[in-house]
């Protein structure tokens, strides 16, 4: 908001709405292993209104979660960035005719997907901030009275956290193999001849000419030729790259604190997010006592652990 001030000027006159969703019911479950949670949403999806989406933290869960929900007898597919656009959008489209119960997604759903029907948002793993979280559960509720927000909570979550956190910047080391390789060479590199100068994966070399690309002023530049130095000075922004690295570990222990709040959920969100007028909801998990079950039959639980064996010995 101070942004948006600061660039349209003093004039402009700042109006905030509620942030919090009256047709949305909150609950957080702890269930620390994925064989405990993949158990609860076999016997918990039939239950729920609707069609929704279950997010997922990485593509590899995506994939073996709507796979064991199939196993189940449940309508689910994977969701994620790397499916061609067209399956994509076959996929929203089952979602959006309500053909399908769920689909199983990572943040590759994300702002363009509305379905104002949306019955229920689950999160597998905990999301890593407030903002994320409340902009993907927000898409349950848009045009029904009723929708349900569940978060769970499982022993990988910091686990996988940590590393996008610690991977989110390149080192200063992988930056200098790539700038040293293009100052000694008489041409512009593609990314196949950067491959063949230094000793790192096609992965990190997209990342880091992506991150050197956003610089102001960026040191390299992309030709039709392939990339080259910029003259320009620039060195590390280890400062900056500290400075978010902190923000998003404060980001973290937020959602920690969300976890175990037992305060009014949806009125935490919002004060979260500075929401001058945020009060209890009367709907979540807290405020009415019990929402969902957090029972699920032992012997889906069993049932996971052998699937997920037979998963990793085909």
């Amino acid at each position: 908001v101070a942004d948006i001030v600061e660039q349209l000027g003093p004039n402009l006159e700042v109006q905030r709405g509620p942030l919090t969703r009256a047709s949305l019911s909150l609950q957080n479950i702890n269930l620390s292993s994925q064989t405990e949670r993949m158990a609860w949403l076999a016997s918990l999806l039939p239950e729920l209104p609707g069609s929704g989406i279950v997010y997922t933290l990485t593509v590899p869960d995506s994939k073996r979660l709507a796979r064991w929900l199939q196993f189940q007898g449940i309508d689910a597919e994977p969701y994620y960035g790397a499916l061609e656009t067209t399956e994509r959008e076959t996929l929203e489209n089952r979602l959006l005719n309500n053909e399908i119960k769920a689909l199983v997604a990572t943040v590759a759903l994300g702002m363009g997907f509305d379905k104002p029907d949306l019955g229920f948002v689950i999160h597998y793993q905990r999301p890593s901030s407030v903002v994320h979280y409340y902009q993907q559960v927000g898409r349950a509720g848009r045009a029904v009275d009723d929708a349900y927000g569940i978060l769970l909570n499982g022993d990988e979550d910091d686990v996988i956290a940590d590393y996008f956190i610690r991977s989110a910047f390149p080192t200063p080391q992988d930056v200098d193999q790539l700038l040293v390789a293009m100052r000694n060479a008489n041409s512009p590199l593609t990314v196949p001849k950067l491959q063949e100068k230094v000793n790192l994966p096609k992965g990190s070399i997209d990342r880091i000419l992506e991150f050197l690309l956003l610089e102001s002023p960026a040191p390299i530049q992309k030709t039709a030729a392939g990339y080259v130095l910029n003259p320009v000075r620039w060195q590390m922004p280890l400062d900056r790259i500290e400075r978010i690295t902190n923000l998003r570990r404060g980001e973290l222990e937020q959602m920690r604190v969300y976890m175990g709040s037992q305060d009014c959920l949806m009125q935490f969100l919002a004060e979260e997010l500075n929401d001058p007028n945020a009060g209890p909801c009367g709907k979540c998990v807290n405020c009415i006592g019990r929402l969902l079950p957090e029972e699920y039959p032992p012997g889906l639980a069993q049932s996971a652990v052998e699937f997920l064996d037979r998963q990793e010995n085909p």
